[in-house]
């Protein structure tokens, strides 16, 4: 079975993360690999490596730790929790369903507003005299 990357069906190279610089060596040794952990702006969780080298998307926080845990073993890692959104550029070597549904809402989003007009619906009662 051959592996189809976004790349077969003509899609562009992501635009890199905007993303905090890593810790001086003072704080955080060079060699202990770094996992950015934070959410998109479709709510998933992600875990990205500093250097991009590899990245993940998930429903679940512990799921995202997991996997930084997992792909750093067996020495370990440092994560950093960041509280702006950011988008995940690197191949999705995570939940992939939860990518699928990135993608939808992200299709979704284009048609819907994202701040629907108000329903007048209580108009008529507002104006209406009860005495």
């Amino acid at each position: 079975m051959m592996h189809l990357s976004p790349k077969h069906f003509g899609a562009t190279a992501r635009a890199p993360a905007k993303l905090p610089e890593r810790p001086g060596a003072g704080v955080l040794n060079g060699a202990i690999p770094l996992f950015f952990i934070g959410r998109n702006k479709n709510g998933f969780w992600l875990a990205r490596e500093a250097q991009g080298r590899i990245g993940g998307m998930f429903l679940f926080k512990g799921s995202a730790l997991r996997f930084a845990q997992e792909a750093s073993a067996p020495i370990g890692c440092a994560t950093m929790l960041l509280a702006q959104p950011f988008e995940l550029d690197t191949w999705n070597c995570g939940n992939a369903l939860v990518g699928w549904l990135d993608a939808a809402l992200g299709i979704v989003n284009r048609f819907v507003p994202a701040y629907p007009p108000p329903i007048p619906i209580g108009e008529k009662y507002r104006k209406r005299e009860w005495w």
